[in-house]
This record gives C-alpha cells, sequence and structure tokens, in this order.
C-alpha cells in the first residue's frame, strides 16, 4: 500500500560509512525525502573506525542491527525494523510508488513489478554484490586467473545487458517510465560503482551510452544533485582492510 500524503514517517538508514552494499538505498532515500515533505529522514552510521570495539556489542542488539544481526538496517517510525539490502529498497519501493507505471507494452502491473525486479537483482546481486567481492579478494586484473576472469568477465556482460535493455526504452529509465523506478537506481549505481572501482569493467563506450545517459540523468535529479555537490558519496567501498592498499595497486597497473 502506498504512503499516504499526509502520513508522516521516520525513517533511519543505519549502516558502515562506506559505499558498501547500500548506496542504492541511500539514493532513494535522498530522493524520497526531497520529494516527500512528510519525511523524516537520517542516516546512523556505524564507524568502521570504531568497529573492533562498539560492534561486537551492537551486533547483538537488535534494535540496532536488525532481525539478521547485521548491516544495513531501517527504521520505520521507531517501530518496525528492516533488514537487508533489497528488502529495504522494494520495501521504499512500494511506499513510495517507484515501481512505475503501467504502459502500453506492459498493462499488468504483476508483470510490471516482475520486469523491475528482474533489472534489480541483476545490478545488485550480480554487479554490486560481485564489485564488493573483487575486492575484498583482491583481485588483480594483470594476471591469467580463470576464476578472476570469470567473476569480472560477467560483470563486464552484465552490463552489457543492462545497457542493452535500458536502450530499448523509449524514455531514459527502464520499461518507458516517466519517472526512475528501484530499478534505475540500482543500474545506476551498479554502473558508478564498477567504473568507479575499475574502468576495465566498463563495456566499450558503445555498449554503455544508455547507461552513461542514465547516469547523468540520475544526477541531475535535484537531491541527488545536492548529495553530490556536497561530497556525501563516500570514498571508500568496502570494510575490508585491505582496500586502501589494494586500490593503490590498480592505479599503479592501469
Amino acid at each position: 500500500m502506498l504512503l499516504k500524503a499526509s502520513e508522516d514517517v521516520k525513517l533511519r538508514l543505519h549502516y558502515w560509512n562506506c559505499r558498501g552494499r547500500v548506496q542504492t538505498v541511500r539514493y532513494m532515500l535522498e530522493d524520497i525525502a526531497y520529494t516527500h515533505k512528510n519525511v523524516d529522514y537520517k542516516e546512523d552510521f556505524e564507524l568502521l573506525e570504531k568497529g573492533a570495539e562498539s560492534w561486537p556489542a551492537h551486533k547483538l542488539d537488535e534494535t540496532v542491527s536488525g532481525p539478521f544481526h547485521n548491516l544495513p538496517v531501517l527504521h520505520w517510525n521507531d517501530e518496525h525494523t528492516f533488514g537487508q539490502t533489497l528488502t529495504i529498497g522494494q520495501l521504499l519501493a512500494r511506499k513510495f510508488n517507484l515501481y512505475g507505471k503501467l504502459t502500453s507494452s506492459i498493462d499488468d502491473k504483476d508483470l510490471l513489478h516482475g520486469y523491475i525486479d528482474g533489472v534489480t537483482s541483476c545490478a545488485y546481486t550480480d554487479i554490486i554484490s560481485s564489485v564488493l567481492t573483487c575486492i575484498w579478494t583482491c583481485v588483480k586484473f594483470d594476471e591469467d586467473n580463470s576464476a578472476s576472469n570469470g567473476l569480472t568477465g560477467k560483470i563486464t556482460d552484465d552490463l552489457k545487458a543492462l545497457n542493452n535493455l535500458l536502450k530499448k526504452s523509449s524514455t531514459s529509465f527502464y520499461y518507458d517510465q516517466p519517472e526512475p523506478t528501484i530499478a534505475d537506481y540500482f543500474a545506476f549505481e551498479a554502473f558508478t560503482m564498477a567504473r568507479d572501482y575499475c574502468k576495465k569493467l566498463i563495456p566499450n563506450e558503445e555498449d554503455c551510452q544508455a547507461l552513461i545517459k542514465l547516469e547523468q540523468t540520475m544526477k541531475e535529479r535535484p537531491a541527488l544533485a545536492n548529495y553530490f555537490n556536497q561530497g556525501l558519496l563516500l570514498k571508500r567501498f568496502t570494510a575490508s582492510p585491505k582496500e586502501s592498499e589494494y586500490m593503490a595497486t590498480l592505479v599503479e597497473t592501469k
């Protein structure tokens, strides 16, 4: 059920102070809070710098770590606590009408949601999660490693698939939507995260034009433009203690 315009909502996102698995949700919440003046949104960070000291206790506290004793967690009106990135994103999409509108080509709501969720799942499960795995495992692009090559190659192929699907749309967003859906937020983060991590993952220019246009369009949205202008995008991708050293080696091998 969509949120009523007169219904005040307090939303608190809790996650580590890194880009991680939740950056897409951050973008969604920034847009939601800008568009819906009845939404009070803030993010509370679990600091990586103090993780060894504070996280063991916080992990055991379900008011902090939620039902799965992990992050991210979304607190809704101090009454409900939700965990898992896709669950949080899909909840927000249902509540704030981010699943799009029926069109002449897709006139069934369940079918539209299925299409939208497919893009969302590909972007999150196949690309974002894989990029984070590459960083945690310190994948080396200059080595002939079949496992690593398989992982990085699949990221590139999945980005091509997302681009080709977006090219078919009559608008800047998936499935002919006039405004972004949850799918567009996740595809936006999948593309930009992969590129910011290592440009070698990005398909050739011809195979990513639609994603480049999506990035430009998303960054022009007032809430997201303000987010980037304030420098709020965190540079650190993961909680890996080896990330800084590993990223430095990638720069050296470019």
